[in-house]
């Protein structure tokens, strides 16, 4: 039967049309997340309903075993809140984080429209260059306008600080590899670590230097490395000796650090310990936790529940139980989930971060910017917990990651095509 020729460029014509507004919504989510509540989440929402308008059409084309393998691993994870929540008998706080968790479902259909969109991930990176101007705008605007001690932006320097590194990564990997006007982004890059500078947040420091020593490595030839590993340890001096928030968030990491494993861990002490004392009392006390509950966990959202019991008991200091989970993803992961919800985690972000190194050599570009998204979450995530529990980092995470990994997914298959015909046109 054949189909009116109307028929055709109609869909073809809604179709230009969805693409348009999704790298549209691409190019606005990274601008005005730090500045405007719930902009990431809003942006993340929209492109998944669109993405729902093309369930009911066939894929263009079959996805590849390393793009079904990746979808698994989230569906998996998700599944592990499910489980977790109902073995822990479901409550009114599981159906509200629900709203965060559901995120890791909508992905797939997301990834499935995202493949399909060729610009997607430069229209992603050109609004990364527009965000840059952004968080220094706005880091500027909380310490030197509104006096705060800290950058925050809408939600706190713990956003604030690693997504403006991320930015920092991004930019000099595209400084890397554009050839025109490159020098356009020198300025943004040190405009996102002004930002990064002022927020004051550890973990994005740690992160900062991870992932520039990443892009060294990747990408530079072995001289080059020296001589850019050297330009690194420099600017670090630099910074911590002439910037004074970064030296007094250092200074405070250290000193409460030793201070800690000096004074030992009383579990009865009435003396309010330091923030990174809290912290590291909360990674033990999640792994006392876990052999309570060693398969599925205790559940998202009991933690602080959980933690007050052990207090009441003399197990753990008091401190320990005020907050709502303990600041690092992985005891976050164990502790909620389990070992079951710990194995999942670690599969969702170890398996697209092996594809990405172990497949730079066809598409090094776009291996640098996968790789580098998913090694800064990490970093991150030995002090915080909200790179994968929260909603905005959530769909940082995944929208960046659905978008670079199909986009080095195509350049592989690109590359491996061509060296195909290659050998079949050498050897007939």
């Amino acid at each position: 039967m054949l189909v009116p020729i109307e028929n055709i460029l109609m869909r073809g014509g809604i179709e230009q049309w969805r693409e348009r507004i999704v790298c549209g919504l691409l190019f606005l989510f990274p601008i005005f997340g730090i500045s405007l509540a719930h902009w990431f989440s809003g942006i993340y929402t929209l492109i998944f309903l669109i993405s729902l308008t093309i369930l009911y059409r066939p894929l263009q084309t079959q996805l590849f075993p390393e793009e079904r393998l990746l979808l698994y691993f989230i569906a998996i994870y998700f599944l592990t809140y499910i489980l977790s929540s109902l073995i822990n008998d479901w409550s009114e706080q599981q159906t509200r984080y629900l709203g965060v968790e559901i995120r890791y479902l909508a992905i797939i259909p997301i990834y499935l429209m995202l493949r399909n969109y060729w610009q997607s991930g430069r229209w992603l990176l050109w609004g990364c260059m527009a965000a840059a101007i952004v968080v220094a705008v706005q880091a500027y605007f909380d310490v030197y306008v509104v006096n705060l001690s800290r950058a925050t932006g809408i939600y706190s320097p713990n956003l604030i600080g690693p997504f403006a590194a991320m930015i920092a990564a991004w930019l000099l990997i595209q400084w890397k590899f554009q050839c025109e006007k490159r020098w356009l982004l020198l300025p943004l890059f040190v405009g996102a670590l002004f930002a990064v500078a002022l927020s004051g947040s550890r973990g994005a420091y740690l992160g900062l230097v991870v992932m520039m020593l990443l892009i060294i490595i990747m990408s530079l030839a072995s001289w080059q490395r020296y001589v850019a590993v050297a330009v690194v340890i420099i600017g670090l001096i630099g910074t911590y000796t002439m910037v004074e928030v970064v030296k007094e968030r250092v200074d405070v990491a250290i000193d409460e650090t030793s201070t800690y494993f000096e004074s030992g861990k009383e579990a009865d002490s009435t003396q309010k310990i330091t923030s990174t004392s809290t912290r590291l009392e909360m990674w033990r006390f999640s792994g006392m936790a876990f052999w309570d509950s060693p398969v599925f966990g205790v559940g998202r959202g009991n933690y602080t529940e959980v933690a007050h019991e052990y207090a009441r008991a003399g197990k753990i200091r008091a401190d320990v139980a005020e907050s709502a989970h303990p600041h690092n993803a992985y005891a976050e992961a164990l502790f909620s989930r389990g070992t079951v919800g710990l194995i999942a985690f670690l599969l969702m972000i170890l398996y697209p971060l092996y594809y990405f190194i172990s497949t730079r050599q066809q598409a090094t570009y776009t291996a640098l910017l996968g790789t580098v998204h998913i090694v800064g979450l990490m970093v991150f995530s030995l002090t915080d917990a909200s790179t994968f529990i929260k909603g905005n980092f959530a769909s940082i995470f995944l929208l960046y990651l659905a978008v670079f990994f199909a986009w080095h997914v195509r350049c592989v298959r690109e590359v491996e095509q061509i060296k195909l015909k290659s050998n079949c046109s050498t050897h007939p």
